[in-house]
């Protein structure tokens, strides 16, 4: 990275091939003794070589369909949200499928990878507190968590409201970069901080929630997109924390009606890295699991390896992604869980995608989603 940004190195298939391997899991940075910032590092490099090298067809479908800011704007990610639920529901899947017609597009791992898309309703601005109002919270549900987390957010909503804490759900938010950081576009992820950074504090809210960890370590670094930029005028940071959904939950008081039927089903937690590495909060989902009667959580085997998800790299090296993924799907064929827990949508559906060509009988979701599920 150094020979390239001093042109040391001239940019190549080569070397561009050895940097677009890296996961950015960050795990790295967890045992640096030098406290170098790998990350900021490869997302800076990554800007440019966007800058350097012309996009290949698969590069720009890929982007059109995931990165588009229009794209990831609510009016129009509820049409998209829509159109892909008439179309799974319609012949067209069957049809597509059959055919192979988005192979050439370089959209059919995509394709494969999506869940069924639920009917999809507008969340509401603000939900209040059910009882005594304790305090006011907002939860960020990103553009593809809006639409494929939906139970997580549901789940989210409807605990927190019986904690007695109203939520703000603003329709003005947009995505938070993360995947538009990651392949190189860092100028539309700092107009996304920007916009997200103006709805968020025009609220008075104690907290800024996510369900999704990728998500979270992007808000969380905002600043950094500043330096990254250089802009004359700065994104600006939160005036509320930005947490966890699991450990605001495990922080605040419970009030004692709120009990939760017993649960005698064996379930794992896969500890995602942007919440290990990056965030830090990865005890969250075993201490709030915990709240359930006879459930003891346990962490999957081999948690500190990346599961090959890491945003759009499971489409963008899908060779490297379903290796590690592999791993994963052995040691859960062995344990054969009710149950497997995760804290990020990406990785939600990079492990669903393998546990269903597997045939496993295993459910993917959220610890909020088992959590409000049990309750009485």
């Amino acid at each position: 990275m150094q020979g390239l940004a001093h042109k040391q190195l001239q940019l190549s298939e080569r070397l561009e091939f050895h940097l677009d391997r890296c996961l950015t899991c960050r795990a790295c940075e967890d045992v640096c003794p030098s406290n170098v910032h790998y990350g900021r590092l490869i997302d800076a490099t990554r800007t440019l070589i966007r800058q350097q090298r012309p996009s290949t067809m698969r590069r720009r479908t890929l982007h059109a369909v995931l990165l588009d800011p229009l794209i990831t704007k609510k009016p129009l990610l509820g049409f998209l949200a829509r159109v892909l639920g008439i179309y799974q529901r319609s012949g067209l899947r069957w049809l597509t499928r059959k055919t192979g017609l988005l192979k050439p597009l370089g959209l059919e791992r995509l394709e494969n990878t999506l869940p069924d898309i639920p009917a999809r309703h507008a969340w509401q601005d603000f939900y209040p507190a059910h009882g005594s109002e304790k305090g006011r919270v907002a939860l960020f549900t990103g553009c593809i968590g809006s639409i494929l987390d939906r139970d997580a957010i549901a789940a989210s909503i409807r605990l927190l409201r019986q904690c007695g804490y109203g939520v703000h759900v603003p329709a003005e938010q947009t995505c938070c970069g993360a995947l538009h950081l990651h392949s190189g576009m860092a100028d539309k992820a700092y107009q996304m901080a920007q916009d997200n950074v103006a709805v968020f504090n025009g609220l008075d809210i104690a907290a800024i929630l996510f369900t999704s960890s990728g998500c979270g370590a992007t808000l969380s670094e905002y600043p950094v997109l500043d330096a990254l930029c250089a802009p004359t005028t700065p994104s600006g940071k939160f005036n509320a924390p930005v947490m966890d959904i699991c450990q605001f939950l495990n922080n605040i008081p419970w009030p004692g009606h709120l009990t939760f039927k017993p649960l005698d089903l064996p379930a794992v937690v896969h500890d995602p890295c942007s919440l290990q590495h990056v965030l830090h909060q990865e005890t969250g989902p075993y201490t709030l699991l915990r709240k359930i009667p006879g459930l003891t959580p346990a962490p999957l085997a081999d948690n500190s390896r990346c599961c090959g998800a890491a945003g759009s790299y499971m489409l963008s090296q899908p060779g490297m992604a379903d290796m590690l993924r592999d791993d994963k799907i052995r040691l859960l064929e062995r344990i054969k869980p009710a149950y497997l827990v995760t804290s990020n949508i990406g990785c939600a559906l990079h492990l669903m995608t393998g546990i269903r060509d597997e045939d496993l009988d295993i459910e993917v979701m959220h610890a909020v989603t088992l959590l409000e599920r049990q309750m009485t």
